[in-house]
């Protein structure tokens, strides 16, 4: 299966109670796209993926509880799912608006000025109260710029290139 062709949804972080239950955080805003979650594969280091249907699901704050088929005791969900990702295939990702990314969409794309010189790769993407902001790194280091139309001027995500402008101050 390729890794690069799933998209995470949520992290398992401990399992809860006895009957095979997990703990997640959620790695999604929108909590309800869990309601259309039936299959899933489970990606965990040192582990080969594995599919599991979704039993329920069900909040509890900060994170949610998982049930998976198949799973019903705490050893079980310690040994086959705790420390793995959830995930879903790229086409279950459902459509943003207009002019809002996925940060999977914009880390590793090219970034350039205006007059096409290259100014790094995005490499991260870090989610800030205000806005969030591209962690860029080039040949002038590493620069975050945040992702406000006074500095991104054009966002391409399928040709995995981003235009900015006006990032002179921000340059070490």
């Amino acid at each position: 299966m390729d890794a690069t062709q799933r998209i995470a949804v949520a992290y398992i972080s401990r399992s809860k109670g006895v009957r095979g239950q997990v703990k997640a955080e959620p790695l999604t805003t929108d909590l309800r796209r869990y309601d259309a979650l039936e299959s899933v594969v489970i990606q965990k280091s040192g582990q080969p993926d594995r599919t599991f249907e979704l039993e329920h699901w069900h909040r509890e704050a900060p994170g949610i509880i998982l049930k998976f088929a198949g799973v019903d005791a705490p050893e079980t969900a310690r040994e086959l799912l705790v420390k793995g990702y959830v995930t879903v295939d790229r086409e279950q990702v459902p459509t943003l608006p207009t002019d809002s990314y996925y940060i999977f969409e914009l880390v590793g794309c090219a970034v350039e000025d205006e007059s096409g010189t290259p100014v790094g790769v995005v490499e991260e993407v870090l989610e800030m109260p205000s806005t969030d902001v591209y962690v860029v790194r080039g040949p002038h280091g590493e620069i975050l710029i945040p992702a406000v139309k006074d500095y991104v001027k054009t966002v391409e995500t399928g040709q995995r290139r981003i235009v900015v402008g006006g990032i002179e101050e921000l340059v070490p």
